[in-house]
């Protein structure tokens, strides 16, 4: 089988393994599809290090068909199951896992981290993992779609935080894939004004076409613009989903009384630090989260939205590569001309 090995940052070689063998209780996935992800560029060129092993082998937003198992399985999977691969294993007895916040649980190990990730032809899912539920069933849906709920399933998790679900208006800072992710999901959930924010004509019109009802590029103008829309209220909740600091200062004359900001997209190593005035959290009660991966619940909830038809995705992915090309696929994820990128290793 193939793998995209990464040695060391930007030395990713493409070579031939033998195919995992398999201990009770694993599974063993054909991967049909794997997204190229921001944090994916970071730890390519180096500028993640943490929680990282080399070689590594990466891509945690996958989607595979069961093909083997070792041995007869305690759940209802079986081979020919397409499935996505939820790719956190929390360690399950920490603070942070003990007090259901296993996505933050600072032991835990990850696909595309610590464990091999998706930019290969086969994944072997420990038997640990399969028994927590990790495998989701996603039978019906392109692979696509079925790999798109990770990154679906974290933004999910930030909405949750800030509780858009009771948001009157919601502003999203940045319409990458994962600004799109957000706009979609806040429709699902019920939200009814969004606004977007990009500097991109091309992302402007895409978050338009998912939900958004004003997408609107930065100026010294917009925040006023914001609060026109809203009828003066202003927003009641603002992802933040470019990993910018001077992404947040710029809107905080847009937010409601009492607005929840939720700090989504990850930083540079180092990178610089937002600034918020004291006062204006104290007499505005304003709350600001962060959010990290998501829950397993948050997944499977996730999953179900996309394989129901309720969350449409599939034209998200917007280029598939072979796994020879995992390189070349890294540094065009990089220059932004596509939502997410796939790496198809049957191709």
């Amino acid at each position: 089988m193939k793998q995209a090995i990464l040695f060391a940052p930007l030395d990713l070689r493409i070579q031939e393994i033998d195919v995992p063998a398999l201990e009770p209780g694993d599974c063993l996935i054909r991967v049909e599809s794997a997204l190229v992800c921001g944090t994916d560029i970071r730890i390519y060129e180096g500028t993640k290090k943490n929680n990282v092993d080399y070689p590594s082998v990466l891509g945690h937003e996958f989607c595979g068909q069961i093909v083997d198992t070792g041995g007869p399985l305690e759940s209802d999977l079986q081979p020919g199951d397409r499935v996505a691969v939820y790719p956190l294993v929390p360690c399950g007895d920490c603070a942070a896992c003990l007090r259901g916040r296993e996505n933050i649980c600072r032991q835990r190990v990850a696909f595309g981290y610590q464990l091999p990730g998706g930019f290969a032809e086969f994944v072997r899912v420990p038997a640990n993992a399969v028994s927590a539920g990790n495998l989701v069933k996603v039978n019906g849906i392109d692979p696509g779609s079925g790999a798109l709920i990770e990154p679906l399933a974290c933004a999910y998790n930030g909405l949750k935080l800030i509780d858009a679900a009771n948001a009157q208006a919601m502003l999203v800072v940045g319409c990458g894939p994962l600004g799109i992710m957000h706009i979609r999901l806040a429709r699902a959930l019920g939200v009814e004004h969004i606004v977007a924010v990009d500097p991109s004509n091309e992302r402007r019109a895409i978050a338009e076409a998912s939900g958004a009802e004003l997408a609107l590029a930065p100026s010294p103008q917009t925040s006023a613009q914001i609060r026109e829309f809203t009828g003066g209220a202003g927003v009641d909740a603002m992802v933040v989903a470019v990993g910018r600091a001077d992404a947040v200062e710029p809107y905080l004359n847009a937010l409601a009384p009492g607005a929840k900001i939720n700090v989504f997209a990850g930083f540079p190593t180092g990178g610089d630090s937002i600034t918020i005035r004291a006062n204006d959290i104290h007499y505005n009660e304003y709350s600001i989260v962060g959010s990290s991966s998501s829950h397993l619940s948050d997944f499977k909830h996730v999953a179900s939205l996309v394989v129901s038809g309720i969350l449409q995705v599939a034209d998200l992915v917007t280029r598939t590569m072979s796994i020879e090309d995992t390189a070349e696929a890294i540094l065009a994820a990089k220059a932004g001309g596509d939502l997410r990128i796939a790496i198809d290793a049957t191709r």
